[in-house]
C-alpha cells in the first residue's frame, strides 16, 4: 500500500471520529433543550396551580410555597439557557471540524485517484509500447542475412 493511500485511510478514520463527536456533541445540546422544555413545563403547571389556587381560595401558604417552586424552576431554565449556548459552540467547532476532516479526506480521495489513475496510463502505454517492439520485432524478423 502506498503512503498517499495510507494517509487517506486514516484521514477517514480522522473524518469518521470527528462525525461521532459532532453527533455527540448535538446529541448533548437537543438533550440540554429538551431538558430545559420539561422544566418549563413543570414552571408552567405549578403556575396553573396558582391560578386555580386563587380562584378556588386556596391557602396562602400554598400558593406562596408553589410560586417559590415556579421560581426556582424559571431560574433554573435560565441555567440551562447558559449551558445551552456553551453546548452549541462545542456543537458548532466539532461540525466545523467534522467538515475539515471531510474536505481532507475528500482531497486525498482524489489525490489517490488521480494516482490510480495515472499508474493505469502507465501500465497501457507499457503494454502498447510493449506490442510495439513485439510487432516490429517480428516484422524485422524475416528482413536479415537468411538468403545471403
Amino acid at each position: 500500500m502506498k503512503p498517499i493511500e495510507l494517509l487517506l485511510r486514516l484521514a477517514k478514520i480522522r473524518e469518521d471520529q470527528a462525525m461521532a463527536n459532532a453527533r455527540r456533541a448535538t446529541g448533548q445540546v437537543n438533550q440540554a433543550q429538551g431538558f430545559q422544555k420539561q422544566v418549563l413545563d413543570y414552571a408552567k403547571d405549578y403556575e396553573n396551580q396558582i391560578m386555580e389556587g386563587a380562584k378556588t381560595g386556596t391557602t396562602v401558604a400554598f400558593i406562596q410555597d408553589a410560586n417559590a417552586i415556579r421560581e426556582k424552576l424559571l431560574l433554573s431554565s435560565a441555567e440551562i439557557t447558559n449551558q445551552i449556548k456553551g453546548l452549541s459552540i462545542n456543537s458548532e467547532q466539532a461540525l466545523k471540524i467534522a467538515m475539515q476532516a471531510k474536505m481532507r479526506s475528500q482531497g486525498l480521495g482524489k489525490l489517490v485517484a488521480k494516482a490510480h489513475l495515472e499508474a493505469r496510463r502507465k501500465q497501457a502505454r507499457s503494454e502498447i509500447n510493449q506490442m510495439e517492439d513485439n510487432y516490429i520485432a517480428r516484422l524485422h524478423a524475416h528482413s536479415g542475412t537468411e538468403n545471403a
